[in-house]
C-alpha cells in the first residue's frame, strides 16, 4: 500500500483525494515533487519493468514536469490528474502483488542449480579482466536521463513499426522517462501508440517527421 506524507496531511492516495474533495487540504499545499518523489520511491524493484506500470510511472513523471496541470481538474467533477494517477499506481501495484502471490503458491519451486566447479585465476589475470570494467564505471555519467535525452535517443530508433519492449534502454527509470517522451510525441501528434489488446506488447509508430526537439514543438 503506497502512504504519502508531507506537512498537513499523511496517508494514502485515497485518502489524499478525499481530503482534497472535502476542503480540507488545499491543492496548493500538495508538493507535487516530495509527492511524485515518495510514490515512485515505493514501487517494489521487481515490479517496476512490469508493462502494466510503465504507462503510470510515465504519467507521474510527466505530471511532475508539468505542475500546472497535475492538481487542476480538466472537468469540473474530475480528479485532479495527479490524484488519478497515484489512485490508479497504488491499484495496480496492490493486483500485482497479489497476482504474484497467488502464482507462488501454484508455480512449484524450481531446485537450485548444481554449484559450478570454482574457476582458479591468478591475481594478475583477475586485475586484468577487471580493468576494463574499473574505466567503465568511472565514465558513467551521474546526470539524470532526461526527457529529452530520450527522445533524441528515439528519434534514431523509430523505423516503421517498433515494439516499445525492445527498444534499448536499460534501466526501468530509462524505460519510464522513454515512455514519457513517447506519450508528449503522441500528444503532439508525431507518433502513434497502440496495443492489440490490454497488457498486450505496445508499439510506437512514427506519425510525422521526427526532427527537432520536444519542446519546440509544443
Amino acid at each position: 500500500m503506497i502512504r504519502l506524507e508531507f506537512p498537513g496531511f499523511s496517508g494514502t492516495p485515497l485518502e489524499l483525494k478525499e481530503a482534497l474533495r472535502r476542503g480540507r487540504l488545499s491543492p496548493r499545499a500538495v508538493p507535487l515533487l516530495l509527492v511524485v518523489d515518495q510514490a515512485l520511491a515505493q514501487v517494489p524493484e521487481d515490479l517496476r519493468q512490469r508493462s502494466e506500470l510503465l504507462p503510470i510511472l510515465a504519467e507521474l513523471l510527466l505530471l511532475k514536469l508539468s505542475p500546472e496541470k497535475a492538481l487542476t481538474p480538466r472537468e469540473e467533477g474530475e480528479e485532479a490528474p495527479l490524484v488519478q494517477v497515484l489512485l490508479d499506481l497504488s491499484e495496480t501495484v496492490a493486483f500485482l502483488e497479489e497476482r504474484l502471490k497467488k502464482r507462488s503458491r501454484l508455480v512449484p519451486v524450481s531446485p537450485p542449480p548444481l554449484p559450478k566447479p570454482a574457476l582458479r585465476l591468478p591475481p594478475r589475470a583477475l586485475v586484468e579482466a577487471a580493468r576494463p570494467f574499473r574505466k567503465a564505471v568511472l565514465a558513467v555519467s551521474r546526470e539524470r536521463f532526461s526527457l529529452l535525452e530520450a527522445w533524441e535517443r528515439l528519434k534514431g530508433l523509430l523505423r516503421g513499426r517498433v515494439a516499445f519492449q525492445g527498444l534499448p534502454f536499460a534501466s526501468w527509470g530509462e524505460k519510464a522517462v522513454a515512455f514519457a517522451a513517447l506519450l508528449e510525441a503522441a500528444r503532439l501528434g508525431r507518433v502513434r501508440l497502440y496495443q492489440e489488446a490490454p497488457f498486450a506488447p505496445l508499439y510506437v509508430e512514427a506519425e510525422a517527421p521526427l526532427e527537432g526537439d520536444l519542446e519546440r514543438t509544443a
